[in-house]
């Protein structure tokens, strides 16, 4: 039996198509009462039974993206601060 989504007092069928929007953003103190902000949103299309799982790996994406931005930064201030250094 097809799982049937009921939003308020309508039931929509399995096949109905939904929109799913997920971000993930990231705070990074850099000192100084400064800090960096690295923000990712991301749209798909998909039916109410995929919803879950394309839900979670939307999620998932943008968290990639948002921690690869942070790591590449903080990569580029080391050789900065290394550079002051020596």
């Amino acid at each position: 039996m097809p799982r049937v989504l009921k939003v308020g007092r309508a039931t929509l069928p399995p096949e109905t198509k939904t929109e799913i929007t997920r971000s993930f953003s990231y705070k990074l103190n850099v000192g100084n009462y400064e800090s960096r902000d690295f923000f990712c949103s991301q749209k798909a299309e998909c039916s109410i039974d995929d919803a879950p799982d394309i839900s979670d790996r939307l999620y998932q994406f943008c968290k990639s993206q948002v921690m690869r931005a942070v790591d590449d930064y903080m990569a580029v201030q080391a050789i900065r601060d290394k550079r002051k250094v020596g």
